[in-house]
Order: C-alpha cells, then sequence, then structure tokens
C-alpha cells in the first residue's frame, strides 16, 4: 500500500494530522509523522534524517509520497530524498498540495485503491478546490448531460462532514467512471465525487438534497451505492431533521417538470427566510450578487527573492494607501470611532512576524510574493477560524479582507468592482469592512448576506449605514437569481423572495408609518423624557470616544450614562497614562456643557482583551479575570484611571461607576482606592469633587441577588443587560446558537432587574440602565412600570424613546410590569408588551 510521511515543523501538527487521517481512511493506511526537534528549548523545525527514516518506515513496492508545511521542511523533505538509495528514489514523490488538504485527499484515494499517480492527482487538486459559491475548475471527462442524474437526501444528522464524506469518496473510487455531485439545498455546482475536498466544500449538512450524476453504463450501481450509505446512515446515530422550506408567501409554484436537472435552479415562486437584523428599514429592488473572485495564485519559481521581497513590501505599503484614502472617500459616513476598526487592517500589514514569514518562504522556497502571502494569510485565518471565543472568530474574517487586498495588488487584479450599475439590494456571502468602504450608496438600495454576525466588525460598520441591512440569512441567499426582485425587511431582519402586489403594499404602509414616526420623534427630541400624565426620567446616552461628543450633543440626552473607557486601551500600543486620561475625560466632561457624566472604569477582559496587557490566558474569558476584578488585582492599572476621572470631576459633574461587581467586598475594597487616590491627590495639591456619586453596575446575578446588600455602601445602581442575560442565562451573547435563550425579556431576567430596583428604592439610590434594553421600545413601559429611574441608550434612539413615553401612563405601565413578572417565557412578554403598545 501506498505510504504517506508528513514532514511539519511542529511534531504536535504532523502527529495531530496523522491521527485526522486514520480517522478518515476506510482502512489502515501506512503514515509517518516527522515532525519538530528533540531540543527541548527550541522544539519547533525539521530534520533531514527524522524525514529520512520515516519515509523508510512507510515505504513499499507501492510508493510514497511525502507533504510538507512550510519554509526549511520542503527542503529538509527533498533533502531526505536526495539521500535515498536510487532505487528506493524511484518509489518516492514529493508533493506540494497543502499539507493538511493534501494529506485527507491522498489519505481517502489510497485507502480506496487508487494508483499513486491517481493519489497524487488528486492530493494537487486539493489547492484548486475553489470556495462555496466560486466557479468550479473544468474537469476532464463524460459531460454530465451525457450522465444520469439522481437526487438524494442525506440523512444522517451531521452531513458529510469529513467521516462520511471520507466513506462516499471511498465508495466512489470502486467505479471507474466519472462522478459528479451537486448540492442542491445551497445551490452549489458540481464537484468531483471522487475527491475528498470538493466534497467537503460542498458543505452538504444533514437533512440537504444532493444530485449525483454517473456514467450510464455504470449509474445503477453508483446509486445503489449511495442508497446503501445513506440506509447504513454512514454509521453514525442520529438523524437530520427535514431540511426547511421556505415560507410560502403566495400559491405555491406548479409541480416542477418530470426530468429534473442536475444543477439547480434559482426558486421560481415567492418565498422568505430569516435573519439577523443590522440595520433598519426597508428596500425593494432587484437582487445583485457581489463576487470577490480572484484568480488561482500558481506557486511560480522566481530568481531574486530580494526584488520579490521589495515588491511584497511595496503592496504593503500601497495597501495601507489604499484604506487611508477610502476612509477619506467615505467623509462622515463612517464615524470617527468606527475607523479604528481599520486601525486592525493597518496592524496587520505592519505586522513584522507576518511580514518575516512572507519574506523567508520567498526565500526558502523561491516562489513569488502571491503565493507565500497567501499561503500565511490563509494559515492565520484558520488560526483565528479555531478558536472558541467568538469575537476573536471574527477576526478571521479582517485577516481574510486585508488578505484579499494585498493579494489583488500583488497579482494586479484589483479589488472586486462588482457593484451594479443601476439601484439594487447587494448580496454577499459575508459582508467584510472593505466592501463597506467602497460602496456606491447611489446605487445601494440595501445589504443582504448569507453569513455574519452582529458582533463582527462589518456589523459595527453596516449598523450606522442609512439603509437596511440583514445578516445571516443563511445559503438560500445563493439561490436567488441575480436580478430578482426581492424586498428586504432590516426591521424584522428578513427577506422576501419576488413579493405579490400585497406585501409590497403592505411595505410600503409600513415605510411610510416608519418615516411619520420618525419625524413625529424629531419633533419630541428635546423636550423632556415623560409620560403621558407627567413622570419624568432621565433618558442618558452611551458613550465610546470622544468623537461621539457631537452625536451626543444632539441627541437630545440629559447626560452621559455610560462613557466606555476601553477605548482608550484598546487602540493604543501602550497603556494611556494618568494624564491621557484625565485629558480625554476633561474634554468630554467640557463638551457636556454641565450635563452628568458618569465614567465606566475599564472593562478589561472578556470580549475586550488588550493586546500589551500581561494578562494570563483563560479558558472561558467572559467567566473570568475582567472588569473590577482585573482593576482591584492591578493597582498601577486602576489607580491612575480612578486619578484621571477624579481630576475630571472638578470640570463638571461626574460619576465613578465600577464594572462586573459580585460581591460587597470588592465594593469596598474599590472605594478604599478612590479615598486612597483623593488622598494622593490632595498631597499633590490638585482638585476634584469631593461629593462625587459612585456607582457600580448590576451585571452579575450575585450582585441582582445581593442588591439589598450592596445598595447602602454606593449612590446609584445601573443595570447591564447585556451581561446580566448572558449570566443569568447561560448563554453567551455572541453565539448565535443560542440567540433564543439569550433575551432580557425573559421573566427570569425581568425578575433580577425589579429585585434590583426595589433593593435601591429602599435604600434611597437611584437605578439607571446601560444595556441594550434600554434603548428598545417595547421594554420602556415595562421598565418604567417596575420604577427604573434612568434610560442610557445609543444616541439615535433617544429621540423615539421619547416618543414612546410619551403615550404611556405610568399606573398603566406599572400593571403591564405586575403581569409579565408573572408569565413563563420571553415571547410571551415580548407578546404582551407590543400588544401594550398597540392599545
Amino acid at each position: 500500500m501506498i505510504g504517506l510521511v508528513i514532514v511539519s515543523h511542529s511534531g504536535k501538527l504532523a502527529e495531530g494530522l496523522k491521527d485526522l487521517a486514520d480517522a478518515m481512511s476506510g482502512q489502515p493506511v501506512p503514515i509517518a509523522a516527522a515532525g519538530g526537534l528533540d531540543d527541548p528549548e527550541q522544539s519547533l523545525g525539521t530534520d533531514g534524517i527524522r524525514v529520512l527514516e520515516a519515509i523508510r518506515e512507510v515505504l513499499s513496492d507501492d510508493g510514497v509520497l511525502v507533504f510538507a508545511d512550510i519554509g526549511s521542511a520542503r527542503l529538509n523533505a527533498e533533502m531526505a530524498i536526495d539521500l535515498l538509495e536510487p532505487d528506493e528514489q524511484e518509489k518516492v514523490r514529493f508533493c506540494d498540495a497543502p499539507l493538511v488538504e493534501g494529506v485527507l485527499a491522498a489519505t481517502v484515494q489510497i485507502g480506496a485503491g487508487s494508483s499513486l499517480e491517481t493519489v497524487l492527482r488528486e492530493a494537487r487538486q486539493a489547492a484548486l478546490q475553489t470556495a462555496p459559491g466560486e466557479d468550479q475548475p473544468e474537469t476532464a471527462g463524460t459531460a454530465e448531460s451525457d450522465g444520469v442524474t439522481r437526487e438524494f437526501t442525506i440523512s444522517n444528522q451531521l452531513g458529510l462532514h469529513a467521516r462520511p464524506a471520507a466513506l462516499l469518496v471511498t465508495a466512489m473510487n470502486r467505479f471507474t467512471g466519472e462522478i459528479r455531485l451537486a448540492n442542491l439545498s445551497k445551490g452549489r455546482q458540481p464537484v468531483n465525487a471522487k475527491g475528498i475536498n470538493g466534497i467537503m466544500l460542498s458543505e452538504v449538512a444533514g437533512g440537504e438534497r444532493i444530485a449525483v450524476t454517473a456514467d450510464p453504463a455504470e449509474a445503477d450501481a453508483v446509486f445503489a451505492a449511495i442508497e446503501d450509505l445513506i440506509a447504513s446512515n454512514f454509521g453514525e446515530e442520529g438523524s437530520a431533521p427535514a431540511a426547511p422550506v421556505p415560507v410560502q408567501r403566495t400559491a405555491p409554484a406548479a409541480p416542477p417538470p418530470p426530468s429534473r436537472p442536475a444543477h439547480p435552479a434559482a426558486p421560481a415562486g415567492p418565498g422568505a427566510f430569516a435573519g439577523i437584523p443590522i440595520a433598519g428599514g426597508y428596500a425593494l429592488g432587484p437582487v445583485h450578487h457581489v463576487r470577490r473572485d480572484l484568480p488561482a495564485v500558481e506557486p511560480l519559481r522566481i530568481s531574486d527573492p530580494a526584488a520579490e521581497i521589495d515588491r511584497f513590501k511595496t503592496s504593503l505599503s500601497d495597501a495601507k494607501k489604499q484604506i487611508v484614502d477610502s476612509l477619506a472617500s467615505a467623509g462622515t459616513r463612517i464615524s470617527a470611532y468606527d475607523r479604528k476598526i481599520f486601525d486592525a487592517h493597518v496592524t496587520y500589514l505592519q505586522d513584522p512576524e507576518i511580514i518575516d514569514t512572507v519574506a523567508a518562504r520567498i526565500t526558502d522556497d523561491r516562489i513569488c510574493a502571491q503565493a507565500a502571502w497567501r499561503d500565511v494569510v490563509a494559515d492565520l485565518a484558520r488560526t483565528y477560524a479555531s478558536l472558541e471565543d467568538p469575537m476573536f472568530k471574527a477576526r478571521a474574517d479582517d485577516v481574510i479582507d486585508v488578505g484579499q487586498r494585498v493579494l489583488s495588488l500583488l497579482t494586479g487584479d484589483g479589488l472586486s468592482a462588482d457593484h451594479p450599475s443601476g439601484p439594487a439590494i447587494l448580496a454577499f456571502e459575508d459582508l467584510r469592512p472593505s466592501d463597506i468602504l467602497t460602496l456606491d450608496e447611489d446605487n445601494v438600495l440595501g445589504i443582504c448576506s448569507s453569513a455574519g454576525g452582529k458582533t463582527s466588525h462589518a456589523a459595527i460598520l453596516a449598523g450606522a449605514l442609512s439603509f437596511p441591512v440583514v445578516f445571516a440569512l443563511g445559503p438560500a441567499l445563493a439561490g436567488v437569481a441575480e436580478g430578482t426582485r426581492v424586498l428586504l425587511d432590516g426591521t424584522a431582519g428578513k427577506i422576501i423572495v419576488a413579493p405579490d402586489a400585497e406585501i409590497v403594499a403592505a411595505m410600503e404602509q409600513d415605510r411610510k408609518t416608519l418615516a411619520d414616526r420618525r419625524a413625529r420623534a424629531e419633533v419630541v427630541r428635546t423636550l423632556p423624557a415623560e409620560t403621558s400624565d407627567g413622570h419624568r426620567v432621565r433618558a442618558a446616552a452611551n458613550m465610546a470616544s470622544l468623537e461621539e461628543l457631537d452625536a451626543v450633543a444632539g441627541s437630545g440626552a440629559r447626560e452621559v450614562g455610560l462613557l466606555r473607557t476601553e477605548f482608550l486601551f484598546m487602540t493604543r500600543d501602550t497603556a494611556p497614562t494618568e494624564d491621557d486620561q484625565f485629558g480625554v475625560y476633561r474634554a468630554v466632561v467640557n463638551g457636556l456643557d454641565g450635563r452628568p457624566l458618569t465614567v465606566r472604569t475599564a472593562d478589561i477582559g472578556g470580549d475586550k482583551p488588550v493586546a500589551y496587557l500581561d494578562r494570563p490566558p483563560e479558558a472561558n474569558p467572559n467567566l473570568g479575570w475582567r472588569g473590577l476584578r482585573y482593576s482591584l488585582g492591578v493597582p498601577e492599572f486602576f489607580d491612575p484611571q480612578l486619578a484621571a476621572i477624579l481630576r475630571a470631576s472638578a470640570f463638571g459633574p461626574v460619576r465613578i461607576m465600577f464594572p462586573l461587581v459580585s460581591t460587597l467586598d470588592e465594593v469596598l475594597a474599590a472605594k478604599m482606592h478612590v479615598r486612597r487616590v483623593m488622598d494622593h491627590l490632595r498631597a499633590r495639591g490638585l482638585a476634584f469633587d469631593e461629593g462625587l456619586e459612585i456607582g457600580l453596575m448590576i451585571e452579575v446575578p450575585a450582585a441582582a441577588e445581593m442588591a439589598d446588600v450592596l445598595a447602602p455602601h454606593v449612590d446609584f445602581f445601573s443595570i447591564g443587560t447585556n451581561d446580566l442575560t448572558q449570566y443569568v442565562m447561560a448563554s453567551d451573547r455572541a453565539n448565535q446558537k443560542v440567540q433564543d435563550l439569550f433575551d432580557p425579556f425573559n421573566p427570569a431576567v425581568l425578575r433580577m432587574i425589579a429585585r434590583t430596583i426595589k433593593a435601591a428604592r429602599a435604600a434611597g439610590i437611584w437605578t439607571g440602565m446601560c444595556g441594550a434594553m434600554a434603548g428598545d421600545p417595547v421594554a420602556a413601559p415595562i421598565l418604567v412600570g417596575l420604577g427604573l429611574d434612568e434610560f442610557s441608550m445609543t444616541p439615535a434612539d433617544i429621540a423615539e424613546f421619547k416618543l414612546t413615553l410619551r403615550g404611556l401612563s405610568l399606573p398603566a405601565c406599572r400593571g403591564l410590569a405586575a403581569e409579565v413578572l408573572d408569565l413563563t417565557s420571553a415571547k410571551a412578554v415580548r407578546d404582551r408588551a407590543a400588544g401594550f403598545l398597540r392599545q
């Protein structure tokens, strides 16, 4: 049997890949791992003698394929082959396919009994497989129109993931003719059913439909083999649920013709599918799929590595200039704070480790810069994507975004200019920050995407756009034919394909109602936040940077209920000094013209990492060393911030607020730090407000449960519903799979809020809220009824909040609040509150 040798700088990587390949092969395949060095102080590297021994370990008359990862690994592999005896060398081939994809493809082919040349060809084909949605390369063989096609439903729960895909490929390799497979449910192009990478990239999930096309002479046997695999559930437990059917808005479409094509057609009838709302509003128009196809990059040999490295570094400089120029062209469309997202892109372009790794590949492998850059960026993106924390996983999109920008410069193909010539709704597989920079807003009615989430940088930027944006509509979006008329509802987060006249008329009425409400909200924007019977609350704004001061000043906010100070630490290479922080806080105080400012001490950790701080890695950062816990543990970090806040209080009303409080001991320790810093400021002759208010955030269930114990020691509470909901419901707020649980309207969360407000009232202190719930109009009557004093929200939501409030009365709100606390689900609470607002 053909043997495989895996050469890697990391011994763990080589052994792990060997284990994965063993698990996927239909029968034992001789695989030897030759990774790392024996030096305990420097275990990364490759050893030519170790590679030589590995080759001989698996050598047979059938031959050996050698795979290597980067740089010197290939050189050591080639050296080991040169050290073999001539008769041994004839049986050994070096394969320059991508390491992981190549090894897995080769393993499956060897298990299927393929020849050395076939195995080598399939492994190399791994480098040519294109991403979902891209054009597939042409392959030799019988045209699909000459074959016989049959459809199947994949019934095992997890679909054609690694092991089932390997079983299918092994079964298909028993036949001599060409066999093609297409994922009908996702609208993917047909791939070679005898190659593992094509099957994996088709992403066939449980319950999805596939079309298999085979040579007429073998078709019955091919289909029988597939039916046997499906009947055996691919050797797995658990069946898939039935595939979801789009919601029908009109009469069902006519039945399909008796003979179905191998290529799935776009949906003929109207349907709707839901996603994640990012920016509200409505749009009606033709859909335009934006493609980002770049040609495959061949690892071209170069003769002058130094010149190639210079060309690479020039492309990095040009990419940075592109970003700067695009930001300048965007003008006020992108806020000063959101522009900091692109600081990360520039950081990648200037990262010495990335630059040095690419330069080393160019020098060691003597390959072109675009091939070296592509491989390094792909590895980095895979590393981010493999992380558990959703916030870090989302950075893979930024890496790919930057990677494509530089690659386009190196290849001379330019970034995608695939934008419509007329007004259209743009459909992306996954929107990226650079896409927003290059938008021609005159021709964009709305934006939708198959993937994406609220935590991505693209979502942050898109949320400020003036037209509807919806993410995560799923693979069905790719099946909507180019030019199809669709209705995009950014408020509800859904898209309706080919809407009928009744749906369009309803949308136009909703749009008119929305425009009318916005106009009425603008009228009350600067008026007090009060109910129809004169009960007043405080409408406040959340801030995250000095650049947002103008927006806050014009929003109608009475105060700033939350100044997030993490931005001072996250956008720098070193920690800001006391004077650095004081300068910013004083500027905000001066800009508010006497309106109070609540400064939250830095909530470092969790989803807000700071690279230069010496923090240990944590298995679960959101439950770890963050917020006040971190500040108390690092006084050299905490005390300068307290001093800066206190000094700013000499110029206007300022409050201090501590995040993520869990115990009374933490509150007492934090207040002791404040007193000590006050003593130091007095000794330095620096002024501050001796009586400034000190409060804490209720974000942890323990704090809500013990609110009556905490309240006598502070001047106010502020409820952070984002974290409170996350912890009460044990549902990661960034994990889309548990978003049904992450809902502040759940009665369990509402009871925590009610308990907190009641304890504050009993102690004679006030309660605010600075989580997302504070700006939700549906929540307003419940929170007013519970007795919330301050509502702090995004500045843009304040006018709408005030308008909602003016349609309420305090007695009715109290009745609603008491009622919903006895309900049993978040849906029931939302439905009751929405009905209350419609009365």
